[in-house]
């Protein structure tokens, strides 16, 4: 019996790799949960209940600082997973996750998954083979970003959700804060790079959506 949003879940980081009776078993194992936009899904501190799989909306990862303040660590979007680590290390999270929007999201309950993966060595080392994998696409991710200035960081982004869009359409679904904290630049700079853009004329921008030219 395939488990609810199969085809989109796994293909997250953790299960991509596996074979379709592992994914099977994983699958059973599955909790939806829905939340409204403004919610908090767990905070930085708290007991790790699991990891999760965004199938619909938008998740976004905060971290305190030294100083008290949160810092943006990432946005997870439909597809993308997170707190793995959390899972595994036998520690709490260590963000906080706050739905930017109403989300859908598979959970996957800690105690039950660790031991399925102890009683099925093969589904192990999938699941290891496949964090290795994300592990090195990350990896050269980090390296192409440290390569590029943040014009090259927008240009890249623009062109990837374009391509993600069914009409070619960027829509922001997340304030340009968050978006520019996601890529490594402050948010006036994050407006200036995009007046440049416009006035070069490569995109066309109305209102929360960008068109490439």
């Amino acid at each position: 019996m395939t488990a609810p949003h199969q085809g989109l879940w796994s293909k997250s980081a953790l299960f991509h790799r596996m074979k379709p009776e592992q994914v099977g078993s994983i699958g059973s194992l599955l909790r939806l949960r829905q939340t409204e936009a403004g919610e908090t899904l767990f905070r930085e501190g708290d007991d790790c209940t699991g990891f999760f799989v965004v199938l619909e909306g938008i998740v976004q990862l905060r971290r305190s600082g030294p100083d008290g303040r949160e810092a943006l660590l990432s946005v997870v979007r439909s597809g993308q997973s997170f707190a793995e680590a959390a899972v595994f290390s036998g520690g709490p999270f260590p963000a906080t996750a706050v739905a930017l929007e109403a989300t859908l999201l598979a959970h996957f309950p800690k105690g039950s998954l660790l031991r399925i993966l102890k009683e099925d060595p093969d589904l192990c080392l999938g699941a290891l083979e496949s964090l290795a994998s994300w592990h090195h696409r990350l990896t050269f991710q980090v390296q192409q970003l440290s390569q590029e200035d943040g014009t090259g960081r927008l240009r890249r982004w623009l062109g990837d959700q374009s391509k993600e869009s069914r009409d070619g359409i960027v829509r922001l679904r997340v304030p340009k804060k968050v978006l520019a904290a996601q890529l490594g630049m402050a948010p006036e700079t994050l407006s200036r790079l995009l007046r440049n853009l416009r006035d070069a004329g490569e995109i066309h921008e109305e209102g929360r959506e960008i068109r490439l030219r």
